[in-house]
């Protein structure tokens, strides 16, 4: 279902729809990745270019979630960004042009945080991860633990 560039503020029209596979719901007006309930069937998710800036500490269950685009909104900070993967299944995610991009002082060492808390990621904005990306993970997992 598409319903980009809307005025959407929540997603609370679309939460009791159970065989919606993908919702694009880019340039709206979220500011919040919350409001859902009983989509167990959602793969994909499209939320770029929204206000978002807050992510729930516990959100309802998506059960099938694989991918999750958050491109451009306001993430200001791993600490929020983290809480997006109680997603189990999730598999692609893109935080590209979002303030937690440049918290960091390269794209790698962004990739490498977000692979510790979720190393199953196929692809992390929009690039493929590869065994490379797991291995400067677990090395800066271990360098945090040894300083």
């Amino acid at each position: 279902m598409k319903c980009a560039d809307n005025k959407y503020k929540t997603m609370a029209p679309f939460k009791a729809m159970p065989q919606l596979v993908e919702l694009d719901m880019a340039k709206n007006m979220m500011i919040s990745l919350s409001g859902w309930e009983s989509l167990p069937m959602l793969k994909k998710l499209h939320l770029r270019r929204n206000k978002i800036d807050k992510i729930e500490d516990e959100l309802p269950p998506l059960e099938s979630l694989e991918y999750l685009d958050l491109e451009s909104n306001n993430i200001l900070t791993m600490k929020v960004l983290s809480r997006v993967f109680q997603f189990a299944t999730l598999k692609n995610l893109n935080v590209t042009n979002n303030p937690v991009n440049l918290e960091m002082s390269h794209f790698n060492v962004l990739m490498s945080e977000v692979l510790c808390l979720s190393p199953k990621l196929v692809t992390f904005c929009e690039v493929e991860v590869e065994e490379g990306h797991r291995l400067e993970a677990i090395f800066l997992a271990q360098y945090r633990h040894d300083v």
